[in-house]
């Protein structure tokens, strides 16, 4: 029998014919993106280690590649193909993203906060790009205990793109750990789970967990006040009745008398407390009435978190007693209730300023009111 002899071209037609070509990667590339969806990193590593073998020059597979080694743990070699990635692509948003979280795991948070703020501001980039630019400065400001400034990227991460759950999510954890604002944290929570379809381990997590927590926490609060126990819905709400009538009589005395009465009867009553502050207010013009009104107006404000006009009340009333640290945090609650609004920015800009020392923050709030002014005239 005759033998057969291949030449190397004729091998390679064979290979290819029978489905075993040389590959281009794509087919480890694919299978590596899967695998790193469903975070089995390791495997994602081999199989875009894999895929540049054959495609070596491919920014996407290099960008996968340092995703995945980061996942891991492995900073300096997700720093190495971070470098490689961008020399290769001049630096796309990406790119840059990844540098800029492995800067921040490496706790250079100068840089990293230099990276997303670039992306943030790059008008080439999408919504969605600038929108997480905004979320990585964020979370690197609130990293720092920058907590003001923190929330201004967060903010304007959402401005810029409202379905940026991610913001939405680190907004929350800021006021709940940082702000100290139950209520404003369990409704960015709340939008936060809206965002996601797909209920992942974190949006579990949040409905499962942190909402409930928060939820108990608020509900706990109310129940511990004095007198709580005790509530006379009833009885309060015929003793506000009395204090209207007296009100318009211009009985100013008798109005507080009696919602101080209704106040007693249910300590739980926004009326009765808003009620007692500003007869009280009308009672005694002061500066001792006007103290004891703004208690009263803090109480009420403490009854009911999105009341925005009553925070407004209360600090305007706090700048004229010059509390300007307290009128900075009632502006500050006011703008966690609406975040447009800018009577709160506005109050909240020129309490920072009074306050001292915090040029940098109010400038912050200033570029984020003029942020909302470009948003509105374009409507």
């Amino acid at each position: 029998m005759r033998k057969i002899v291949f030449t190397g071209a004729a091998i390679a037609a064979v290979l290819i014919l029978a489905g075993c070509g040389r590959s281009d990667g794509s087919r480890e590339f694919a299978a590596g993106k899967r695998a790193y969806e469903l975070r089995d990193f390791k495997k994602a590593e081999n199989l875009f280690e894999k895929s540049l073998q054959s495609a070596p020059g491919n920014v996407e597979t290099m960008l996968y590649l340092g995703l995945s080694k980061l996942a891991l743990g492995e900073l300096d070699a997700a720093a190495d193909w971070a470098g490689k990635a961008a020399a290769a692509d001049g630096g796309s948003a990406d790119v840059k993203t990844l540098e800029a979280q492995i800067a921040w795991h490496l706790k250079d948070y100068a840089k990293a906060g230099k990276l997303f703020e670039s992306i943030a501001h790059d008008g080439t980039l999408s919504a969605e790009e600038r929108s997480m630019g905004w979320s990585g400065l964020g979370i690197v400001e609130m990293t720092l205990d920058n907590y003001h400034m923190a929330r201004v990227a967060f903010l304007r991460a959402i401005r810029t793109d409202r379905r940026n759950a991610s913001a939405w999510y680190h907004l929350g954890l800021l006021y709940r750990d940082g702000f100290g604002y139950s209520q404003a944290a369990l409704e960015q929570f709340e939008i936060f789970v809206r965002l996601n379809r797909i209920a992942d381990a974190r949006v579990q997590r949040v409905q499962r967990t942190v909402i409930p927590e928060l939820k108990d926490m608020i509900s706990r609060s109310a129940s511990e006040r004095p007198g709580a126990s005790k509530r006379d819905s009833a009885a309060s709400a015929a003793a506000i009745a009395k204090a209207e009538a007296a009100w318009k009589k211009g009985s100013w005395k008798t109005a507080m008398a009696r919602y101080q009465e209704a106040l007693n009867r249910d300590p739980l009553s926004f009326p009765a407390a808003l009620g007692l502050a500003k007869a009280g207010l009308k009672n005694d013009a002061s500066r001792k009435g006007m103290g004891q009104a703004l208690e009263n107006y803090k109480l009420a404000c403490s009854l009911r978190p999105g009341a925005v006009s009553t925070f407004l009340e209360a600090a305007a009333l706090a700048v004229r007693l010059g509390h300007h640290a307290q009128a900075m945090e009632i502006y500050s609650r006011a703008l966690a209730a609406n975040p447009a609004s800018f009577d709160a920015i506005d109050g909240l800009i020129r309490s920072l300023r009074r306050a001292g020392g915090k040029t940098k923050v109010a400038q912050a709030y200033q570029l984020y009111r003029d942020s909302l002014s470009v948003n509105r005239k374009k409507r």
